[in-house]
């Protein structure tokens, strides 16, 4: 993804190649609010890129979303985000949207209990001894 690599290792004016004149961005994280045009939009990241290249953002997940593409990345030490994109006619970046991404508990993701019947379980290659 071009906007997550643009981040880690160019200056922030590289992101103006990205985004249309009249982009839009939907914040949902420290910074709340809609910051329309291009030159917001810089404004806005400019103090989350001041760190000199390679900046820390780690990839998390991406997928294919309404229009465009979402993804959930970390930066630092921080919480997760999820960014979305969408695209005008010349693949620029025409609307995003951010927020934290919501931790989910393991018992989600996971049945935590695989033995409901209670009976012992070895897992394989795992002897028990007698």
């Amino acid at each position: 993804m071009d906007w997550l690599e643009t981040c880690k290792r160019k200056p922030v004016m590289a992101l103006a190649e990205l985004y249309a004149e009249t982009a839009v961005l939907e914040c949902g994280c420290e910074y709340p609010g809609k910051f329309i045009g291009r030159d917001r939009i810089l404004k806005y990241w400019e103090p989350k890129l001041a760190l000199p290249p390679p900046r820390p953002f780690k990839l998390e997940q991406i997928w294919p979303d309404t229009g465009g593409v979402a993804l959930v990345y970390r930066y630092m030490d921080q919480p997760l985000i999820r960014i979305s994109f969408q695209f005008d006619m010349m693949g620029r970046i025409e609307r995003s949207r951010c927020r934290p991404e919501p931790p989910l508990p393991l018992a989600t993701a996971f049945r935590l209990d695989p033995w409901r019947d209670g009976g012992p379980h070895t897992p394989a290659g795992k002897r028990h001894l007698t």
